[in-house]
């Protein structure tokens, strides 16, 4: 469940969001199950923040820092992710299926499998398939 504090301080300003992230970079937000659909987190600063679970359905996510994120069973339908930096992210199990503006640059630098719903048009990063059959 996410911390309340950390929920309403995101709603309030993403701007100061930000100013206090720039304050303390060690600082992990737990937004895990959060109800975030349709909010307007551009340019947010979501490094490393617990994200699993979150619903960020229609969510304009543009330009948002998600490096190292944990979006593990996310939902993403038709979030706006245009320069959103998903290196490192766990979208393990995320629904990114209507997500708008979505590279395969993006996917190149997260972590999926075969549980992560794609665009049609977005291919599959060939490294999740070599990390599934690993396993």
């Amino acid at each position: 469940m996410a911390n309340p504090e950390n929920l309403a301080a995101l709603r309030a300003d993403v701007d100061e969001w930000n100013d206090e992230r720039s304050q303390d970079p060690d600082f992990r937000p737990d937004l895990a199950s959060a109800d975030l659909r349709g909010a307007s987190l551009v340019l947010a600063d979501l490094r490393h923040a617990n994200l699993r679970g979150a619903n960020l359905t229609l969510a304009d996510l543009t330009g948002a820092d998600l490096r190292w994120a944990d979006l593990r069973n996310a939902n993403l339908v038709g979030a706006r992710l245009i320069g959103t930096d998903f290196s490192g992210a766990d979208l393990r199990g995320a629904d990114l299926r209507t997500a708008e503006d979505l590279t395969t640059e993006q996917m190149q630098e997260a972590m999926g499998d075969e549980r992560t719903l794609l665009p049609d048009e977005t291919p599959r990063p060939l490294r999740w398939t070599i990390q599934i059959s690993a396993r």
